[in-house]
């Protein structure tokens, strides 16, 4: 992809995070982007084409992302905390209504975004099940398959397109946080409670 058209994608995205996918039509991505709509479609032949390469290059760059944070972070423990903080930073920056009017209005991309993230919480989540099982932070006699089932479903039923979920619940920090520390404390060994308390009471101080 070249760097116009990057750039194109990449600033759109934040118009949508911003204001909505509905909401941004494409006369506001050629007024906000200063281009002209000519430029604009020389790139993307419609609306529906624009937000499915924004959704797929933003969670491309979430896996880059993640992955960084993965190998520079040594302890298993450590990397949940700061995966949440990676998250938490983000929803902070996205319309409430983002994946909601995703589903709605551009239903294939949703499936397709939905499917690339089943597939990669699973496997992050195995890989730090491992990660954090040979360095003795986490019991060895847990399934790490059906804990990364566990942390999938959990993880889709707290997203604010979720019904049963007051969205103020599902849009909170400390309720993302609390979800995380109930993960840790599900799966951890003494070795690892004793760590988590540790972090937690430095983290208090």
């Amino acid at each position: 992809m070249e760097e116009t058209h990057r750039k194109i994608i990449e600033e759109s995205v934040q118009l949508f995070l911003k204001f909505g996918v509905r909401s941004v039509t494409m006369d506001d991505v050629s007024r906000e982007l200063g281009i002209s709509k000519k430029t604009l479609y020389k790139y993307v032949s419609n609306k529906t084409e624009l937000v499915d390469q924004g959704v797929k290059i933003t969670f491309k760059k979430v896996m880059e992302d993640l992955k960084a944070i993965s190998d520079k972070t040594e302890n298993a423990i450590d990397e949940l905390f700061t995966v949440d903080e990676y998250f938490d930073d983000m929803m902070r920056t996205q319309h409430p209504a983002m994946l909601y009017q995703l589903k709605k209005y551009h239903a294939e991309t949703f499936g397709w975004l939905d499917k690339s993230k089943v597939k990669f919480i699973l496997d992050t989540t195995r890989k730090n099940l491992k990660k954090g099982t040979e360095q003795g932070y986490y019991r060895t006699d847990i399934n790490h398959d059906y804990i990364a089932y566990i942390y999938l479903a959990h993880s889709l039923l707290m997203e604010s397109d979720n019904d049963s979920i007051p969205e103020t619940v599902c849009e909170s920090s400390e309720f993302h946080r609390e979800h995380v520390l109930y993960h840790i404390r599900g799966i951890a060994s003494p070795k690892g409670l004793e760590y988590l308390k540790q972090k937690l009471n430095k983290n208090e101080g």
